[in-house]
């Protein structure tokens, strides 16, 4: 057993977590095809524009504008939400600790503890200040790397060799 390894989550870490699992939700069904469908409708319209001789302003808009609109909306968007958030949920402020062994990530806190199985992940993004571990496509626990120090390797090891993905 490794652990226990005590963080309290700080809000600039659930920003950056929050923005993290927004552009990974970006390339991933089904906003990517979403996004793949409105670029198709532009691109048909500018062609069909181009067949009766001229561009239409709205048509180009829409394929240069529209694509990077929606990005940097989400971008802007997400900080905003994550900051909010982290202000009303008092469970993500408090303090809490995390252990490991060899099958399962157990976390405590002072509303409970619970333990999880690695095959229970769904997968595991790991960046330089977080560690997000997916249970669904929407729920992540986050886990600031500062926490686990060298043994945020092993803990990634250990979650691998079970099958977790890394995103």
């Amino acid at each position: 057993m490794q652990g226990p390894f005590t963080y309290r989550v700080e809000q600039s870490e659930a920003v950056t977590a929050a923005k993290i699992a927004s552009r990974g939700r970006m390339f991933r069904a089904p906003v990517s095809w979403m996004l793949i469908v409105f670029g198709i409708v532009a691109i048909l319209l500018l062609v069909l524009d181009a067949a009766d001789g001229y561009l239409n302003v709205a048509s180009t808009g829409a394929l240069l504008l529209g694509l990077p609109g929606v990005w940097l909306a989400l971008d802007l968007i997400t900080p905003i939400m994550a900051k909010r958030q982290f202000r009303q949920s008092a469970q993500l402020r408090d303090e809490n600790s995390l252990s490991f062994d060899d099958e399962a990530l157990t976390f405590s806190g002072p509303r409970g503890t619970l333990r999880v199985p690695f095959a229970e992940f769904m997968a595991v993004t790991a960046k330089k200040d977080v560690i997000l571990l997916h249970q669904t496509d929407m729920f992540y626990n986050l886990v600031p790397r500062r926490a686990l120090g060298d043994a945020a390797e092993d803990l990634l090891a250990k979650m691998e060799a079970a099958g977790v993905k890394r995103l």
